[in-house]
């Protein structure tokens, strides 16, 4: 297999025309855990083709040159609205055309997992369904740490 470099502007405007290659990356952020890890799990992104449907992983962009993955939580007439599975808000809408590519695969401990087949996208759509269950954990954890901090604040001073 030969690999080859392409700077992420210019994988996205091929994308944009539908001729990129796939791509295979490690992620920098958090907002996909429990799934993929934080540059550990390299993910494979494809051009999107065909429609995207709830539960998919995409590659967006929010404009400001910033690229995003994160779970389609959302669809309706040309928008799209996201959420990563470890964040308990999802992104506002924002037109598909921002939506540049699809993970069909990622890698963990030599196993490869595929994102792109109905049970994927069915774990997908309970992930989705279990968000005001994730949001609600995550907000009483995020408060019992605070009170912790009161009761039991650091010697150090920090």
């Amino acid at each position: 297999m030969q690999i080859r470099t392409i700077p992420m502007e210019q994988w996205c405007a091929l994308a944009r025309e539908n001729v990129a290659p796939p791509v295979t990356i490690c992620l920098e952020g958090e907002s996909m855990r429990p799934l993929i890890r934080k540059g550990r799990d390299p993910v494979t992104i494809v051009p999107v083709r065909g429609e995207m449907k709830k539960g998919d992983v995409v590659l967006f962009t929010l404009g400001d040159g910033r690229y995003v993955v994160h779970r389609v939580w959302r669809l309706r007439e040309g928008l799209v609205r996201t959420l990563g599975d470890n964040c308990v808000n999802p992104e506002p809408w924002f037109p598909r055309t921002q939506v540049l590519g699809q993970v069909v695969r990622f890698s963990r401990n030599g196993h490869v997992f595929r994102l792109d087949t109905p049970a994927a996208r069915a774990f997908g759509r309970v992930w989705m369904a279990l968000f005001p269950i994730r949001r609600g954990y995550k907000r009483a954890r995020a408060l019992a740490g605070r009170m912790y901090r009161r009761v039991f604040p650091r010697k150090d001073g920090a």
